[in-house]
Order: structure tokens, then C-alpha cells, then sequence
């Protein structure tokens, strides 16, 4: 008889904790699920996903920090879905147009950002995969970095809807819901550092792939499919480094200006000159300050308002 009721309060002690787990388990899945959806939409309204936006710039954060989103949709008077993400290379923006193509129903111009790494292998993000973690849901993407990612990875990921955001994805998405796009590089690029770095042989060297040109033109193709009007934009990267290496920097600027040629839909606008040569514009080798993104912004608007 004793033996019976211990088995009893046993049995009990076991219900109980296993209740408690359930209930655990459930509670942690519904905040898990409430957290991460809430998290992806701040990201889209940062991105411009899920928006009636006619214009969308994709590129790393060359394009970033070049271009500034509201002064060029109150330039163009059109909305601007503001697509770039550090250091994304072709395939991964071969990704993110696909994305703006499924999203994105009135789409009619994509701005394209260049330079003259564009289709350099290295010096871009290796795990850049892991930038599109959030858009799981998305099946291109979903395959893209089911591809890309380890098999434990992926599933912890694909499961667990909040460990899809490191801390920059969590400041993007933050940043969605204050619609706040602004330029935080502030300062000039020290160029007596710079020179010092180009006399050493430490600055990214280009390389241009086959590869990578194979896979913009096929990102090139696809814009085109839809009739989408494709920009192929140059915002500048200073004039030190592009003439540390400057046949191959002359052999990338052929390659854009070719792809212009080749494709029907596509425009190539370089804004280098003369602003490579303005280093106050700079917060370093490649990328501008606010002070560049607003005058490079300007130009660009003064460039594309004249094509109407």
C-alpha cells in the first residue's frame, strides 16, 4: 500500500514538471514568434520590402552611405526602398532583387550600385548568408542560404525565429521603425594613413571574375524580364586608391560601361569625377561622409531628373 501511494505522488511530481515544461516550451515559442515578426517588419520598413516604392537601391555600404533615401525621394518625388546591407556581394544582391521583385509590385527602377571591386571575390563578407536569416520565410531566399549555411545552423535558425538577429539587424530594424536612414560615418579619411596603407600593398587589390560578371548578368537579365529600368550607379571611391591599381580599375570601369551596352535597360551614371579628387567628402577609402552623401545625392538627383 505504501509502495502504491509512493508511485501515486511520483506520478503527480511528474505531471506537474512535465506541465510546467510544456507550458515553458510554449510560452518561450509564442515571445520567440511575437519578438521575430516584429523584428522582420521593422527590417522591411528599414529595407523598403513590402512597399508600393517605384525606386530601389541595392548595393553594400558603398550605396549606403552614399546615397541618402529621403532627400532622393523628395528630389525624384517618387518613393525610394532603400535595399543595401554591408558586405553583400553579387550573389547576395542577386537575392535581395529577387526579393524587391516579389515584394515590390510597382517597381520601375533599380539603382544598381558599382564600383570597381564589384566583382572581386574577396574583401566581402564570407557569412554574408547570414544577413538574410530573418527572410527565411521567403522560399528564394530560404534556399539561398540552406545552400550556403551548416546543417545545425540552419535548423537552429529556421526554428528559433530571434537568434535570425545580431546586434546590426536588431539596430536596422530599430531604425525601420524610427524611419532613420541617416549617415553616422561622420569625420574625413586620414590621407597621409591611407598612402602610408597603398605604399605597403594594404588595400584590397581587384580582381575582376568571370564569375561575378556572369552572375550580375544574370541579375542584369532577370530586371530586364520584368522591364525594370536599371541604373548602374558609381558613387565615388577616392582617387588614391583608384590609382593604386590603375589598369585594373580602368578594366572594371570597361566592364560596367560594356554591361550598358549589352543590356537595353541599363544606364551606366558614374559620379567619380570630379568628387574622387574632393577627399573632404570621405569618411575613408570608399565610403563618404554626410557631407559627400549629400552632394553625391544631389548630383544624382540633377542626373536622373534630366533623363525624364
Amino acid at each position: 500500500m505504501l509502495k502504491l501511494l509512493d508511485y501515486i505522488k511520483k506520478d503527480e511530481k511528474f505531471s506537474k514538471n512535465l506541465k510546467i515544461i510544456i507550458f515553458s516550451v510554449v510560452i518561450f515559442f509564442a515571445c520567440d514568434t511575437f519578438l521575430g515578426y516584429f523584428l522582420t517588419k521593422g527590417l522591411e520598413k528599414y529595407y523598403g520590402l513590402n512597399t508600393s516604392s517605384e525606386v530601389a537601391l541595392v548595393g553594400h555600404s558603398h550605396l549606403m552611405l552614399g546615397i541618402d533615401k529621403s532627400m532622393l525621394e523628395k528630389g525624384l518625388n517618387k518613393s525610394v526602398a532603400k535595399y543595401t546591407r554591408e558586405g553583400v556581394n553579387v550573389s547576395d544582391r542577386k537575392i535581395m532583387v529577387k526579393q524587391l521583385l516579389q515584394h515590390n509590385p510597382n517597381l520601375k527602377t533599380v539603382i544598381y550600385g558599382m564600383d570597381a571591386w564589384s566583382f572581386t571575390g574577396e574583401g566581402l563578407s564570407d557569412n554574408s548568408y547570414k544577413l538574410f536569416y530573418p527572410f527565411l520565410e521567403d522560399n528564394n531566399v530560404d534556399t539561398y542560404v540552406n545552400n550556403q549555411a551548416d546543417f545545425s545552423d540552419y535548423w537552429v535558425h529556421k526554428i528559433i525565429k530571434t537568434s535570425r538577429f545580431n546586434e546590426g539587424l536588431i539596430n536596422s530594424s530599430i531604425r525601420g521603425y524610427l524611419d532613420n536612414w541617416s549617415n553616422l560615418k561622420i569625420g574625413e579619411v586620414d590621407t597621409l594613413q591611407l598612402k602610408k596603407e597603398i605604399a605597403l600593398g594594404r588595400y584590397r587589390k581587384i580582381d575582376n571574375s568571370v564569375e561575378n560578371v556572369a552572375i550580375l548578368k544574370e541579375t542584369l537579365a532577370e530586371l530586364e524580364s520584368h522591364n525594370i529600368e536599371i541604373i548602374l550607379l558609381y558613387i565615388p571611391t577616392i582617387d588614391l586608391l583608384n590609382g593604386a591599381e590603375k589598369n585594373k580599375f580602368k578594366e572594371s570601369i570597361s566592364i560596367i560601361e560594356n554591361l550598358s551596352k549589352e543590356f537595353k535597360n541599363v544606364k551606366f551614371i558614374s559620379l567619380l569625377e570630379p568628387w574622387s579628387h574632393d577627399h573632404s567628402l570621405f569618411f575613408d577609402q570608399i565610403h563618404l561622409n554626410p557631407k559627400g552623401q549629400k552632394v553625391i545625392t544631389e548630383e544624382l538627383i540633377k542626373k536622373l531628373n534630366l533623363k525624364k
